[in-house]
């Protein structure tokens, strides 16, 4: 295993500082009116009432999945010996392409269509053979977020979840989240976002103040109370089994904002810190948004978009840490060379 020290060392610098940030920041450059006048009035809102529920939904039919450490746990309709079935694909089929479909359709339904899609993604969205899926995952997702998207309170969005699927140019450019997967020998197994909800020490809210572009930008949230940290993490396999953990971390925001009457909470990140490619506390600056646009009923999925609308679904973990102890990876922190090629 020694080859991956000299093959990813030369590089590791420039790819935490430059291509991670790209590729965690790319698809929230160019927006459209709608969300150029979100950002215009997040600039102006902080910590606004509280998105309540819009009454209780049906409940969605649940099976056990087995665990991969990583994997998924306690989905909906994961299970392909269990709900999804011939039969039932045929009949969900159908029943989408009725004209009173979304309306007659119960949450249930509705997942179930965004399921039959998702478990035929070879790496959720990234690879170049999930392209094809791309218009029926974006129908699917679009039929939840028209009936049911917006009924959840800003608290449900805490947590640690796993992406199951996202249509972002810059994470199928990168594969992934570093750049480092496209490396002789490694592979990309998978990618988390943790929204925790804790208190931001002083110094790393002036390091994200400082991080920022613009001295509007720090402004507009320097009297502002962060939501908690941010941390995206990058699993990768080296060489077939051997697991690399990269992470890029900072605080959050969370706007709950109503346009027009309809509801909304966007997860405003400032990432000002990196550990890839065996190297720890690097600096970076990023900025990104994400608009929560559906969570379920029982808080386990939740659906979000850029500014310019790409695709994000995820699937809450709940014990994320006990998987990366499971995996040999440190709880906090990416992976260090000695912690990599000391096990």
């Amino acid at each position: 295993m020694v080859p991956l020290l000299v093959v990813l060392a030369c590089s590791p610098l420039l790819l935490a500082e430059g291509r991670a940030s790209a590729a965690f920041t790319a698809s929230n450059q160019a927006m459209n009116p709608s969300c150029a006048r979100y950002l215009s009035r997040i600039l102006r809102v902080r910590n606004g009432p509280s998105i309540r529920s819009g009454g209780a939904r049906d409940g969605l039919s649940r099976v056990h999945a087995e665990d991969d450490g990583v994997g998924y746990r306690g989905s909906f309709v994961f299970d392909p010996d269990a709900d999804v079935k011939k039969e039932a694909e045929n009949v969900v089929k159908e029943a989408m392409e009725s004209p009173d479909a979304l309306e007659n359709s119960s949450e249930s339904d509705l997942f179930h269509e965004l399921a039959l899609v998702l478990k035929q993604s070879k790496l959720f969205g990234i690879a170049n053979e999930d392209i094809r899926l791309y218009p029926s995952i974006e129908k699917a997702a679009r039929n939840l977020e028209i009936k049911f998207g917006y009924q959840y309170q800003s608290e449900d969005l805490f947590g640690d979840w796993k992406l199951l699927f996202t249509t972002s140019a810059a994470y199928k450019s990168m594969q992934g989240m570093s750049g480092l997967s496209r490396t002789p020998g490694s592979s990309l197994k998978a990618l988390f976002q943790q929204l925790r909800k804790e208190d931001v020490p002083q110094n790393v809210f002036n390091d994200a103040l400082r991080s920022l572009n613009s001295m509007e930008e720090a402004q507009s949230l320097s009297e502002s109370e962060p939501s908690g940290t941010a941390t995206t993490v990058e699993i990768l396999e080296v060489f077939g089994s051997a697991q690399l953990k990269n992470e890029m971390r900072g605080i959050f925001f969370l706007d709950d904002v109503d346009d027009d009457g309809q509801k909304y909470t966007g997860v405003d990140q400032v990432v000002t810190q990196a550990d890839t490619g065996g190297q720890k506390d690097m600096a970076v600056s990023s900025r990104a948004l994400q608009i929560c646009t559906y969570v379920s009923s029982d808080k386990q999925f939740r659906i979000s978009r850029s500014p310019t609308g790409t695709l994000f679904i995820f699937q809450r973990i709940p014990d994320l840490a006990g998987d990366f102890k499971k995996l040999g990876l440190p709880e906090r922190g990416g992976s260090t060379w000695g912690g990599l090629f000391g096990r």
